[in-house]
């Protein structure tokens, strides 16, 4: 089947390809959080689909629609960002992965990009796996052995990591010129950022990133992206 995304079939095309042997991977990406001044808000929505989509290319896998609102409580204090309560984000997600195993699917990936929202992630894994085999895939703990050697001493958001693979995934929506180091200085913390959510523990960065983007590059982003692929269908396989 040359298409893979859900949302480009037919229902009655949906319906024929969701067999009990075939993956279902569902992407989960922000659509509007905050990746500093160089990235759009829209990064991690992008990276769910494209990796999503290179993964399931080799694993004979359809892709549902991305999921791009979460809890995302560190990131309302910048403008645009959005964030649903924990509560919210948990019923939206079980609701979609029960939707997709009532219409037949028995095997799925909840390919998840964001910290925040991993245990609810997890939760939902556990709630839906009597009715279908669920395995979860967090970016966070994905490609950590791509042959690279990143030049910043920390980071972790808009960073050296995530802007190379941006370079590689959507090169024409990254403005370099507006990266700066973002790194804290040794011995110096950040000031808490004021959260409508009681139990956000978030830091500000001026900038919104954390980490050093300005040593970022196309080349580290397409070697961190070929193994994030190589770790999920990995995963996947090992399920």
């Amino acid at each position: 089947m040359p298409a893979r995304r859900i949302d480009a079939l037919s229902w009655d095309e949906v319906a024929e390809a969701l067999t009990p042997e075939r993956l279902v991977i569902l992407p989960i990406g922000a659509f509007a959080k905050e990746h500093g001044l160089h990235l759009p808000m829209n990064t991690d929505a992008l990276t769910a689909e494209a990796v999503a989509m290179a993964a399931a290319e080799r694993l004979d896998a359809l892709v549902a629609p991305v999921i791009g609102f979460g809890f995302y409580p560190a990131f309302t204090r910048y403008a645009g960002s959005q964030s649903l309560s924990r509560e919210t984000f948990r019923a939206l997600l079980a609701e979609l992965t029960l939707g997709l195993i009532a219409h037949g699917a028995r095997r799925l990936l909840l390919f998840n990009t964001g910290v925040s929202i991993e245990k609810s992630v997890e939760d939902v894994a556990a709630l839906a796996g009597d009715k279908a085999q669920i395995v979860v895939a967090h970016l966070r703990l994905l490609g950590k052995n791509p042959g690279i050697e990143w030049q910043q001493k920390s980071g972790g958001h808009a960073d050296e990591r995530e802007t190379s693979l941006m370079l590689a995934i959507a090169p024409q929506l990254v403005r370099m010129e507006r990266a700066v180091n973002a790194q804290t200085p040794p011995n110096e913390r950040r000031q808490p950022i004021l959260s409508p959510w009681p139990d956000a523990q978030a830091e500000h960065s001026p900038s919104g990133a954390t980490g050093d983007p300005t040593k970022a590059s196309a080349e580290k982003g397409r070697r961190l992206f070929a193994a994030l692929v190589d770790d999920i269908v990995d995963l996947v396989g090992r399920a």
